[in-house]
């Protein structure tokens, strides 16, 4: 058993003995034991090496904390466990020091499940010191009643319960953020792989739109049963997109980054949808960008790029590359956003120069991405399910 499962066991049993009929103090239990064995107070003081004055609080209920060597040392003199003579002294602790013990075990979760400098740099919390408001802010994004509940009730199912580095919980926030909108959002279209299969090739001509063409190809997805939400990365994430499988459908997240490479990344997360439904459903989700655990990612880039732009295409184009004319004439014919060819003549040549020379022509996402909209990592007035609600809206329009 893990070491924080048997700490919450120790918890959970001390809350349920606060809640249980009141217990005799300590200081009854330590008056019938010393009438017991004919003691007094002084001799006491001596069997527990405790000053006069220290065992007259215990005695008079005065003494509302003691220190682990002293309540060891009573257990001892009254010959109980440790676990019932622990159980007898929190059955006793005051209601302040009871919310403190739930106040600090709340913190201690808050810091062991988020990456709070992560958090703050991406302007996600203000402070990474002011517990009580990083533990609001983060009930209020995720919709939880329980700070707790995020590692219970928050796609539980996607996590193991292993040590995680910073880099992981950000991570594990971004996934669980996308899991939660896509299991409100609750597509209610019937997922049919056929109408998958037949509606890929009719997405490459709505690439030449660069503010509606995204937001009418993921709508029609919608229809079919395949739901897609933009979603930006988290700071010391490297996720370039994800696929989930929830309620037997896919679902895939899109992150913010150039034009061209949006839809590179839209195509690839189809690709996983298609071929790789079954695999990703042992896991539920899988991201893109990250160690290849299924040996599956190579495939799902040849399949973006014969989709977009095959590479007999890109050999015919790539003398002709210095001539922005022709580039443009020729993604007209092929019916593709120009920036989709030099993004993958950047992929070919694989130069930083020819990245500086040729980047003027990789617009941003920016319209494209906020037309599908997507959650404001650093706004304190939404929330995922808020987010989640506009987005199946949006979603659902027809126009």
């Amino acid at each position: 058993m893990e070491e924080e499962e048997i700490q919450k066991q120790l918890l959970d049993k001390v809350y349920e003995h606060l809640a249980s009929a009141p217990a005799p103090s300590l200081a009854v239990l330590i008056e019938k034991q010393c009438d017991k064995y004919g003691i007094s107070q002084r001799q006491l003081s001596q069997i527990l090496d405790l000053q006069r004055p220290s065992l007259s609080r215990i005695l008079e209920g005065e003494a509302q904390k003691l220190d682990v060597l002293t309540l060891l040392k009573i257990q001892q003199f009254l010959g109980l466990s440790v676990e019932t003579i622990i159980k007898t002294y929190v059955a006793n602790i005051q209601v302040t020091d009871i919310k403190s013990l739930q106040d600090s075990a709340k913190a201690t979760f808050i810091v062991k499940n988020f990456d709070l400098e992560g958090l703050k740099r991406c302007g996600f919390i203000k402070s990474i010191t002011d517990l009580d408001e990083i533990e609001h802010r983060l009930k209020t994004f995720l919709g939880l009643e329980n700070i707790l509940e995020y590692e219970t009730e928050v796609g539980s199912a996607l996590f193991s319960r292993n040590a995680r580095k910073s880099h992981d919980k950000m991570r594990e926030l971004w996934v669980k953020s996308a899991y939660i909108q896509f299991d409100h959002i609750k597509n209610p279209n019937p997922y049919s792989r056929e109408a998958l299969i037949s509606i890929i090739p009719k997405i490459i001509p709505y690439t030449q739109d660069i503010h509606k063409g995204l937001l009418t190809v993921v709508r029609a997805l919608y229809n079919i049963g395949v739901t897609v939400i933009a979603q930006p990365y988290l700071t010391k994430t490297s996720v370039r997109g994800a696929t989930f499988i929830i309620n037997n459908k896919p679902c895939i997240v899109l992150t913010s980054q150039n034009y061209a490479t949006l839809w590179f990344t839209l195509m690839h997360e189809l690709h996983h949808a298609l071929y790789d439904f079954e695999a990703i459903s042992t896991t539920s989700y899988h991201v893109s960008g990250e160690s290849d655990v299924f040996l599956i990612e190579e495939e799902a880039n040849s399949f973006a790029k014969r989709m977009l732009l095959s590479d007999d295409k890109l050999i015919y184009i790539k003398p002709y590359i210095n001539t922005p004319q022709l580039v443009q004439e020729y993604a007209r014919r092929l019916k593709i956003h120009p920036s989709i060819i030099y993004q993958f003549y950047l992929y070919d040549v694989k130069s930083d120069d020819a990245y500086k020379f040729y980047s003027k022509y990789l617009p941003k996402s920016d319209s494209a991405f906020s037309a599908i909209t997507a959650v404001d990592w650093t706004s304190y007035n939404e929330t995922l399910i808020e987010r989640a609600d506009i987005t199946k809206q949006v979603l659902s329009e027809t126009k």
